[in-house]
């Protein structure tokens, strides 16, 4: 029984590791464009915080070269 509360504890401790906060979203494989300003048109519907890539989809600047 030991044991098995020591494990538990053990992974409760080590899920705690990591990347702190939001982790960034990837961008779609397909349809890119199409993906990213269908997502930013739901997050202005629903007052959510903008995506950084909404603003580059939006005025067409390009974040990587």
């Amino acid at each position: 029984m030991s044991r098995i509360v020591l494990a538990l504890t053990a992974l409760t401790l080590l899920s705690a590791c990591g990347i702190k906060g939001d982790l960034e979203r990837p961008d779609p494989l397909w349809n890119r464009e199409e993906a990213i300003r269908r997502e930013c048109a739901e997050q202005a519907a629903r007052n959510l915080p903008q995506d950084p890539r909404c603003a580059a989809v939006e005025t067409g600047a390009q974040t990587t070269p």
